[in-house]
């Protein structure tokens, strides 16, 4: 079968290995499509600070299940498959509270382990939620980014409430969506790329603000006028906005962080605390943040038009991971088809 290895940093090859075999309680997938997030990126660029090369890549993957293992009963061969790539180790604190997405033994396929970029993968039973098989394929492909969108949302407690996303990628463009469909009163969000912001319009989000030259307090007063915003979900990550952050939200508001720091901030911790600031880490989603994401998409409640922005054969891999760190100030979405 065909496997994509990154050996070293910005490198693809495409090598052959055997298919592997299914084991009981186990699904052996053939993949039909995988995506490119921004973890992909810094995967490939060699600045992921969990990855050694060589490594294959790639946690976002549509597949089609052709073989099952003994004891598996929610699968058949024939069964559209989105892989849930979060592995968990199920005995841990987190683990036994709920929490797998901040499992202390956490294992991201495409990061931690190897990942989707094969022909052909094993996987555990609890790990292959299906999918509608009229949902098409490259709107499938969405529904592991839509899911972090979700568990962001619920993790802002969003319905009722004025929400701004600062980042308008697909993960903040999500984040948006997901804040709508449960119930925020009014969403808006922010970004520098005009490119971007028009997507979020597309998307129906209520305030869509281009940022460029203005100030988070700025973003929230043209969007919501005199009004705060009661949660404002970080989706950017970089250090020069955090603290524009705290000082637009409103005393007892919440913050949410969803975008990756790759560098220490410095905090002024007193301002949370004098402000009583709810300010809370994200991490990934849960199962049922990743069942709630297929149900909206196989309803075609979310927005996915002209998501999709480089598509790629697999054999094209390096030309397409190219093309996605440089592209990455407009891109949103790559795909590669097997």
């Amino acid at each position: 079968m065909r496997r994509v290895v990154f050996p070293e940093a910005h490198k693809a090859v495409m090598t052959e290995c055997e298919i592997p075999k299914c084991g009981d309680g186990q699904v052996l997938l053939k993949l039909r499509r995988v995506g490119v997030c921004g973890t992909d990126i810094q995967v490939f660029s060699g600045k992921n600070r969990f990855m050694t090369f060589p490594i294959v890549p790639f946690h976002e993957g549509i597949a089609t299940a052709v073989e099952v293992g003994k004891g598996v009963t929610s699968v058949k061969p024939g069964d559209t498959i989105c892989v849930r790539p979060i592995i968990a180790c199920h005995n841990c604190y987190p683990c036994r509270h709920g929490k797998v997405n901040a499992c202390e033994n956490f294992n991201s396929l495409g990061v931690q382990s190897d990942g989707l970029g094969s022909e052909y993968f094993v996987i555990d039973e609890e790990y292959c939620p299906k999918v509608s098989p009229d949902l098409p394929l490259d709107e499938a492909i969405l529904i592991e980014p839509f899911a972090v969108g979700v568990h962001a949302a619920r993790r802002g407690d969003v319905a009722g409430k004025k929400i701004l996303v600062v980042g308008a990628g697909t993960i903040g463009n999500f984040v948006a969506q997901a804040a709508q469909l449960l119930g925020a009163e009014k969403v808006a969000i922010c970004d520098l790329s005009e490119e971007k912001v028009e997507m979020a319009r597309k998307a129906g989000i209520a305030a869509p603000v281009n940022s460029s030259g203005k100030t988070i307090r700025e973003v929230v007063a043209e969007a919501f006028g005199s009004e705060p915003a009661d949660v404002i979900i970080d989706c950017v990550g970089a250090k020069v906005l955090f603290q524009q952050i705290l000082d637009a939200a409103v005393k007892t508001s919440t913050i949410v962080i969803v975008g990756n720091y790759s560098e220490n901030v410095e905090l002024n911790v007193a301002q949370i605390q004098r402000n009583e600031l709810n300010v809370l880490g994200n991490i990934t989603y849960n199962r049922d943040d990743f069942e709630t994401a297929i149900r909206l998409l196989e309803e075609r409640r979310v927005y996915v038009k002209d998501y999709i922005t480089a598509r790629y054969r697999i054999e094209q891999i390096q030309e397409g991971m190219d093309q996605a760190v440089t592209g990455k100030a407009h891109n949103m979405k790559t795909i590669f088809a097997y």
